[in-house]
């Protein structure tokens, strides 16, 4: 491993457009598309810096005479019975407001905006979605543009100690397209496997390689989001694997996040099972930048299964990491009911702050099994890749 790694020409920053060429199996794989999905009161920007980064998306008046966004208020002292359609008629449980999006059908942006409190959530499902816009889930005295100073508080979901994520995301019944989850300035607390999670489901390839399933959960933002009290520790009915997990899920934005509290209990093979963020089974082009690492038993970022091309960086990572800040790894070995892997390419983790890992020193990244360049073999692309890039990182 070469620690750490600069672009050949000694830039901070990685180029604009990719400095070589790629295969065409790394092109179609790795590929970075914008978002898609704008408001109607509003439009979803995503701009670019220098490096070719998406920013968060911002928002700008739309054009005259659009529809209004179609509004869901949650509030917990709000009742179920009600239909959320204003803050007199409050709903009081994030299962009620997608009963009500899914009944009305919106074809505008949606936004539940939720009342500063403390809400008792079980895990969720969520499959609702309206192609070709978002849905946020936001506090009600959020605006666009802001920060935390400019809010009551962060409504607080906890969790009721059963086995789950807070919200779980799974691929629409139909269609293509960004699912477009917009996820600003909650807090999500006490949930034994972890927050939210993206999941695009896997199937296996006819090369016996795990690949993602037919239909991904893509071009999510999760951002200024306080996760907390997740794992095994806090909630001991099952392990913790990530507080924002990944699988089959792409161009997401995960941006000024505070990961705080994510450890499992038990020997450290259980403890390392758990992290920040999540990146697994194809879910790649994402972008992970900004957010704080406080507190992680289990390496704080890590992928896994051709999850390439994610850019990670202006991190802070303060008593995180098992092993590493950042990690690579894939199931090399294969049976009859655990089917083989791929390693992941080109990842890149950059301009990081590193102050210290959770048990002790830890490495600024790891990449396993086999070596920095490995594919994974038989199914996985036949040319040698650099699993990691990095450069910039600093001890702080």
């Amino acid at each position: 491993m070469i620690e750490p790694q600069r672009p050949p020409d000694g830039a901070v920053r990685p180029p604009a457009a990719p400095a070589r060429s790629r295969s065409a199996r790394t092109t179609a794989l790795l590929s970075l598309a914008a978002g898609a999905g704008g408001s109607l009161l509003v439009s979803v920007v995503l701009t670019g810096m220098a490096s070719g980064d998406r920013r968060e998306p911002h928002l700008s008046p739309s054009a005259a005479g659009a529809p209004p966004v179609f509004r869901v208020y949650l509030d917990a002292a709000g009742s179920d019975a009600a239909d959320g359609r204003d803050p007199a008629h409050a709903v009081a449980s994030l299962a009620r407001a997608q009963q009500v999006v899914a009944a009305a059908r919106p074809k505008t942006d949606v936004e539940i905006r939720i009342r500063r409190g403390v809400y008792s959530s079980p895990p969720l499902i969520w499959k609702t979605y309206v192609p070709g816009h978002s849905i946020s889930f936001l506090p009600a005295d959020y605006r666009y543009g802001g920060d935390l100073a400019g809010i009551a508080g962060r409504p607080v979901f906890r969790g009721t100690g059963g086995v789950g994520y807070w919200l779980r995301a799974e691929p629409p019944p139909a269609g293509t397209g960004d699912t477009a989850l917009r996820f600003y300035y909650l807090q999500v607390e006490r949930y034994s496997s972890g927050g939210i999670m993206f999941d695009g489901g896997t199937r296996p390839s006819s090369a016996g390689v795990l690949v993602g399933g037919p239909t991904s959960v893509d071009g999510n933002t999760v951002y200024g989001v306080r996760f907390s009290a997740i794992g095994s520790k806090y909630v001991p009915t099952a392990l913790g694997y990530g507080a924002v997990d990944l699988v089959n899920s792409r161009r997401n934005i995960i941006e000024q996040n505070e990961f705080s509290g994510i450890e499992n209990s038990g020997d450290p093979a259980q403890a390392a099972l758990v992290h920040g963020v999540y990146l697994a089974h194809r879910s790649s082009g994402n972008i992970i930048r900004g957010n704080r690492f406080d507190m992680v038993s289990g390496d704080p970022v890590r992928t896994r299964n051709a999850s390439g091309d994610n850019k990670v960086s202006g991190n802070v990572f303060v008593r995180a990491g098992s092993k590493a800040y950042f990690s690579d790894w894939f199931q090399r070995r294969a049976d009859a009911s655990v089917p083989r892997e791929c390693a992941s390419l080109e990842n890149r983790f950059y301009d990081n702050t590193l102050t210290s890992g959770y048990n002790g020193p830890v490495r600024t990244w790891s990449a396993s099994p086999g070596t920095d360049t490995s594919t994974g073999g038989t199914g996985c692309g036949p040319e040698p890749a650099q699993r990691v890039l990095a450069w910039g990182n600093r001890t702080g």
